[in-house]
């Protein structure tokens, strides 16, 4: 039965609605269950435009049956229109356009086609198809202050680093969809992004880095040059559906789940255009009865909030939902999600149901209404570079919450610094590549760092760059675990030090290396070294290890043959031997590795030895450097 016959078959679904889950456990203690008066109060534009769907899943999935809806005005009783009358398709990621007069979505018409970005007016009219590919999916588009839109597509064609689908980055296009453009360059997905009042873009940034697995909020330019972290803390804390409040601070939903875009809602205030530090302290949690992982939910959960013109906060809600358990595990009650609109203040307060059909998902709602728009930022690339520069100020400068070693300055412990390209997987490859977390690597090459920790480099564009800082004898003290990327022509002149909290350069006035031409690693492609086990350290290891590694003997030294191994035949014994001893490799960290203490001859137990294998079988420097290379960009196979 459609919800367009009126106000009274609403509000017969609305009452349904609250007397099947009762007030009480749909609003939990401390909300209210009024009606509230008109979101907007100006006649010309007042209303909201939102998505009803079918599916659970709001992170660019689909499920068919969705459509895109307003409701004028935003009250229970505002006339409700199905914009896009879609039987077999879905929509996501409604945004209005700065006069409020138009709206951009992104649309899959049918099962059939991909997702494609899709303009039209807010009352439904003169829809126009923006972006077309045959087998490529579109999403989350925005208004730029130049004229612009951005959006994400997984148009590149690789798939993320956690479960292999395929990934979205950010883009931007002419306003008639032409002159498409990369501009970022992540390794993983990139969500829901924003044109803040500077006229700087805020989204979520998946960051899948080894253990790392997490979703912090990012800022980059409309060109996408000065990517870096927003706020980013080291406890795992993730944030989706990011929105800037009037007062300048961005609200959130906060997750503890991967990939789980639902929570309480909190508040992160008092973030800089300088790109000071951002602590603990600037999140506020507005519902800190909402559990951050889950289901089940007891408290219920957000999604997608958006603030309101009087200071209000519209947002998707379900009450109470998921699979309850006693104390012996025994399933007591299973409850599906019933995401609805609700309004509650800017505090937190005052929960309210403003709309909510039981048949369907409430998601993504925004306000129909003009705003100001913000400067359009002019681009700083040089487009016919093919290399950038980054200068960081200083190694040492880096929060110790991660669990990684804290170089000693006063020995100036680090020498060099490895720079180490991320290689994307290409859709047709979602095979294993080891036992490790980690994707795969090459090195682009190494430079010097100062005595003062500072250093200086010119490295290619448009990849995914990360950085070991190594000790005198190779190995790496710290391992950067997200990635950068320098865009055409880029010069990042003061970057702070290696996972150091933002803003601390001012700690380093005059950094030596930026008083030096920086060291050229725009390395070609061919030349980049692929320090993976079977492709570098097979060969070594066959020449001169399996002479006393053979297996021969049962319970006798390590087999480390070449012949594919029974527990995991895309891998060599030798490979699956070594990663499942208990701390023979330890990687991404050499540093704590017994095989490298062993072939060095150094560490406890090994000290004086000398180096092994020893005589004939001796290991060359550059066939030890490839072994502690191996383990220190993750340890993978291929």
């Amino acid at each position: 039965m459609g919800l367009l016959q009126g106000n009274n078959e609403r509000g017969r679904k609305l009452t349904r609605t609250w007397l099947r889950l009762g007030l009480a456990a749909l609003l939990g203690a401390g909300c209210s269950g009024g009606i509230p008066d008109d979101l907007i109060q100006d006649a010309a534009q007042s209303g909201i435009i939102f998505v009803k769907a079918t599916r659970g899943g709001t992170l660019n999935s689909f499920s068919a049956g969705g459509n895109l809806f307003s409701l004028i005005p935003a009250s229970p009783d505002g006339k409700l229109t199905n914009l896009t009358n879609l039987t077999d398709g879905d929509v996501a990621d409604p945004e209005i356009s700065f006069d409020g007069l138009r709206v951009l979505f992104s649309m899959r018409r049918s099962r059939n086609e991909p997702f494609h970005i899709y303009e039209m007016n807010i009352n439904g009219s003169n829809l126009r198809q923006v972006t077309s590919h045959a087998d490529r999916d579109d999403h989350d588009p925005v208004y730029l202050p130049n004229g612009q839109i951005l959006f994400t597509s997984n148009r590149p064609g690789f798939v993320d680093e956690y479960n292999k689908r395929d990934a979205e980055v950010m883009h931007v296009m002419n306003a008639d969809g032409s002159n498409i453009e990369c501009i970022s360059f992540n390794a993983s997905d990139d969500f829901d992004p924003i044109v803040i009042k500077d006229g700087r873009i805020v989204y979520t940034r998946w960051e899948h880095h080894g253990p790392i697995n997490r979703f912090p909020l990012f800022f980059t330019h409309p060109d996408g040059h000065g990517s870096f972290t927003f706020f980013s803390p080291h406890n795992m804390r993730t944030f989706f559906h990011p929105r800037e409040m009037p007062d300048g601070s961005i609200i959130a939903v906060h997750s503890g789940m991967v990939n789980g875009d639902r929570g309480p809602l909190v508040l992160i205030r008092d973030h800089s255009t300088a790109g000071e530090p951002l602590s603990d302290g600037a999140v506020v949690n507005l519902t800190p009865e909402v559990e951050t992982s889950g289901p089940p939910y007891d408290k219920g959960a957000f999604k997608y909030p958006h603030p309101l013109p009087d200071g209000r906060i519209l947002a998707s809600f379900s009450p109470r939902y998921g699979e309850f358990h006693d104390a012996n595990d025994n399933v007591i009650e299973s409850i599906e999600a019933d995401y609805g609109l609700y309004t509650l203040n800017s505090n937190g307060s005052d929960l309210r149901l403003l709309y909510n059909d039981p048949d369907y998902q409430e998601y993504d709602a925004v306000v129909i209404a003009s705003r100001p728009e913000p400067p359009a930022i002019t681009s700083k690339l040089d487009k016919t570079q093919d290399t950038g520069v980054l200068t960081v100020v200083d190694a040492y400068l880096r929060q110790t919450r991660d669990g990684q070693t804290v170089p000693d300055k006063s020995i100036q412990e680090i020498k060099q610094v490895m720079v180490i390209e991320g290689m994307p997987r290409q859709r047709k490859d979602r095979g294993d590549i080891g036992e490790t977390n980690f994707e795969q690597k090459r090195i682009i090459g190494v430079a010097p760092v100062q005595a003062d920790g500072s250093f200086s480099i010119r490295v290619p564009k448009n990849i995914p760059l990360s950085f070991n800082t190594l000790d005198s004898l190779g190995r790496a003290l710290v391992v950067k675990r997200n990635w950068v990327t320098v865009r055409p022509g880029e010069e990042v002149q003061r970057c702070p030090g290696c996972h150091g909290p933002r803003g601390s350069q001012s700690q380093v006035a005059n950094p030596i290396a930026a008083t030096l031409p920086p060291s050229d690693l725009n390395i070609p492609a061919s030349q980049r070294e692929d320090v993976s086990f079977g492709v570098a350290l097979e060969s070594i290891v066959q020449a001169k290890c399996q002479s006393c590694h053979s297996g021969a003997t049962p319970g006798g030294n390590l087999e480390l043959t070449l012949s594919k191994s029974l527990e995991e035949p895309l891998f060599s014994n030798a490979y699956m031997n070594l990663m499942n001893g208990s701390d023979l490799v330890r990687e991404p960290f050499s540093r704590r590795s017994r095989l490298i203490d062993k072939l060095m001859g150094i560490g406890d137990g090994f000290a004086g030895a000398g180096r092994h294998p020893q005589g004939d079988q001796a290991l060359t420097d550059d066939e030890l450097r490839k072994f502690i290379n191996w383990i220190d960009l993750g340890g993978q196979y291929r």
